[in-house]
């Protein structure tokens, strides 16, 4: 944990140093697919941010995700099938660095909060139908450390084609298994994967 937080530090310093003339704005929202990865198991699903920027290079961000996974298996003499909805989502917020470059920007962040699972499981019956209900939930701490870059369109207006993240996650084993994660030593190590693009509001 003491070399993510160093390396994190390094690069919020890197940043500032190499950030030229900037287009700063006052506040931006950010909106896209995310993709997640942990335990050999994918999940899709979405991201959201909002930041406020406190300065050119300073800003607090808020950041809310959701990531879904869908298992099934089928009798093959009886036909029945059985399948499990396995959700995700994370609401986090803390400080976000960014060295702008005209209207472009690279930008670091630690977000801080928590995640919640659900799982549902689903049977369906030749002839008699479907039957659904929820079988779990939970939500525990979570942290996000990363950072990605955007490229400017306008100065209100930008693509962001790359944010990395490593999410980390405090389910107890039997809560890991249920969201699909498949670990069982308390915690979960997930990298996410988003992109899409960036309002920006205010600023010069």
């Amino acid at each position: 944990m003491s070399k993510t937080l160093f390396l994190f530090a390094v690069l919020f310093c890197s940043i500032s140093l190499l950030a030229g003339d900037a287009t700063t704005p006052k506040a931006e929202v950010f909106g896209g697919y995310s993709y997640l990865r942990s335990s050999g198991n994918g999940f899709n699903g979405w991201e959201g941010q909002v930041t406020g920027w406190l300065s050119p290079y300073l800003g607090i961000t808020g950041d809310f995700s959701g990531h879904y996974r869908s298992t099934d298996f089928t009798e093959p003499t009886t036909g029945v099938s059985v399948s499990a909805d396995q959700n995700l989502h994370t609401f986090l917020a803390g400080p976000t660095l960014a060295g702008r470059f005209g209207n472009h920007a690279v930008f670091g962040h630690a977000l801080f909060g928590a995640a919640r699972y659900s799982v549902s499981g689903n049977v369906d019956i030749p002839i008699v139908g479907g039957i659904s209900t929820g079988i779990d939930s939970a939500t525990k701490f979570a942290m996000v450390f990363g950072g990605g870059f955007d490229l400017g369109i306008s100065p209100r207006f930008a693509i962001r084609p790359a944010q990395l993240d490593y999410l980390y996650t405090r389910f107890n084993n039997l809560e890991a298994i249920g969201a699909g994660f498949s670990t069982t030593n308390g915690h979960q190590n997930s990298f996410r994967y988003s992109a899409g693009v960036v309002f920006r509001f205010g600023g010069d």
